[in-house]
């Protein structure tokens, strides 16, 4: 089997089903792997002291306590607020845009002459659904077929 059959290329063509299935899947693997890191990230805010930020702001009530804490959260709602304004304009102007251009097509003379080929092997490699070209040392282009395990030179 190679690996190229294990892709799903065209996702909307898949089954409902098996696309949340998987989707769940998908996020529940994710989920673990977050809660693999969990004690680090408590490790690291312990480090960094909110923990003895949050006991004297809060617990002992030094300052306003509660209330600076809760204008704290009410910063932090409006950044998220403010990021996420920020976001969804840019999605609603740049999402729909179309900004690859298509590739033009190349001259089959242009790829005969660029490679050293004959004419009707130009015309060949355009039709090709999948090739494979190696480029040894030498110089020259050798076109290896998929069926045959000898390589042979393009001319052939």
């Amino acid at each position: 089997m190679r690996a190229e059959a294990i892709l799903i290329q065209r996702p909307e063509r898949q089954h409902p089903a098996h696309r949340l299935l998987f989707t769940t899947a998908t996020l529940m693997a994710w989920m673990v792997w977050i809660s693999l890191w969990l004690p680090l990230a408590t490790l690291v805010a312990w480090a960094l002291g909110l923990r003895a930020g949050y006991v004297e702001m809060v617990v002992r009530e030094h300052g306003h306590g509660g209330h600076d804490l809760a204008a704290l959260l009410a910063l932090a709602a409006a950044c998220a607020l403010l990021m996420f304004s920020w976001s969804s304009y840019n999605y609603l102007r740049f999402a729909h845009l179309e900004r690859r251009r298509r590739s033009r097509a190349v001259d089959r003379r242009a790829i005969a002459a660029a490679l050293g080929i004959q004419q009707e092997t130009a015309r060949w490699m355009q039709r090709a659904p999948r090739m494979v070209l190696e480029f040894p040392e030498g110089g020259e282009v050798i076109h290896r077929d998929e069926n045959a395990t000898p390589a042979c030179a393009l001319a052939c």
